[in-house]
């Protein structure tokens, strides 16, 4: 008999350091009926550290009181009756709780669950964790504003920037065609140069709002034929690949989900870059190939979506290639590794280009080595079947 209740009372005390090393509060509550058979209050039973810690007391000091002591606002801030409903229904009841008094500001996590007679309720506080996601939304909500104005900045300055740039051609027109005979070899010479100026800035406004545009303006995604598309794009280069002789082979592309207006932009940027960035004595050769990326080829950036289907499609080129440890400053605007002179443009392709593939789920990455040519893959999500 001896050795039984000792066996008892060890597991009772094993029992009991468990419930103490909790991080949650734990504790049995025995309900308080009224004349009419209602529940008017509970009673603690058994209580763990962490609650006795919570009130400020020593649990023996909690044990066979009533709730309503320790808590006297439980009966209109909603848990009383939190826990009749507990008691009364067969399955747990979870919610969460803003408990606020004169010492106390903590939110809390709490589950009540009927135990024969009894009610047993844990609790976590989560005030810390609250904290934290008040202050992520409040930055989200800061960046999200601050996004939005940068954008609508951009797209209002760049729209304003396009009358006086067309002025600027339209009198320099004038200049050239009305007042040609009276203007010295200098003159004439800084007429065009003002004009080449506006030509170029007109260019980079016109970048500067497909850029911009891409964040405020949204449209469906449709099954589009990637052979098509990428067909259509080679047929807008056609004089710039006629000039530079360049040859352009396309394996089989297949249907994919997504905007063809955006993805028209993506690979018309891609194949121009790889027919514009060659050396002057070579040839231009583009591959365009596409297939599924296994998952040990995702980037960085999609690893948390490797049990997803990505479509990766190939862009290579044999041009003069760069350093790959500027591989991440080429994608921002106007980041440029080669001189405005050697190579015109404005710096702002590649970064449309890994705009869209993010419009599009996906992410743009590059390889490359100097003289040696670059590959540029784009990693798109499969959204079901498009073929």
């Amino acid at each position: 008999m001896d050795s039984t209740i000792d066996l008892l009372q060890n597991e009772i005390s094993r029992l009991r350091a468990l419930m103490d090393s909790s991080q949650s509060a734990l504790y049995l509550l025995k309900p308080v009926y009224g004349g009419q058979g209602q529940i008017t209050d509970f009673t603690f039973v058994v209580v763990n550290k962490k609650l006795s810690a919570f009130v400020g007391q020593e649990p023996e000091a909690l044990r066979g009181t009533h709730y309503s002591q320790w808590f006297p606002q439980y009966r209109t801030n909603g848990i009383f009756e939190y826990y009749c409903r507990a008691f009364a229904q067969l399955t747990p009841l979870q919610f969460e709780h803003h408990y606020i008094n004169d010492d106390t500001d903590s939110w809390l996590t709490l589950e009540a669950s009927r135990m024969g007679d009894e009610l047993q309720v844990t609790f976590l506080d989560i005030t810390e964790n609250k904290r934290i996601q008040y202050q992520l939304e409040a930055t989200i909500h800061q960046i999200k504003n601050s996004n939005e104005n940068l954008e609508q900045f951009a797209y209002i300055a760049s729209h304003d920037l396009q009358e006086p740039l067309r002025k600027l051609q339209a009198f320099g027109d004038v200049l050239q065609s009305q007042f040609a005979d009276s203007l010295v070899d200098g003159e004439i010479d800084l007429v065009r140069r003002i004009q080449n100026s506006a030509k170029r800035m007109q260019v980079l406004v016109r970048d500067l709002l497909t850029y911009s545009r891409l964040s405020t303006q949204t449209e469906p995604f449709e099954n589009i034929s990637l052979s098509r598309l990428i067909k259509e794009v080679l047929n807008d280069l056609e004089i710039m690949i006629t000039e530079k002789q360049a040859t352009v082979r396309v394996s089989a592309l297949p249907n994919l989900l997504g905007n063809p207006l955006r993805l028209r932009q993506l690979f018309q940027n891609l194949v121009a870059n790889a027919i514009k960035f060659q050396k002057p004595d070579q040839k231009p050769l583009i591959q365009i190939s596409a297939r599924h990326a296994a998952p040990n080829e995702l980037p960085e950036e999609l690893k948390p979506q490797e049990q997803r289907l990505f479509l990766l499609v190939e862009v290579a080129d044999n041009g003069i290639g760069f350093d790959e440890k500027y591989k991440s400053r080429i994608f921002q605007p106007f980041q440029r590794l080669e001189s405005r002179s050697t190579y015109s443009g404005t710096g702002i392709g590649l970064a449309i280009c890994k705009k869209v593939a993010e419009i599009h789920g996906g992410v743009i990455d590059v390889s490359s080595q100097v003289g040696q040519g670059s590959t540029f893959k784009v990693f798109l999500p499969v959204y079901g079947r498009t073929s």
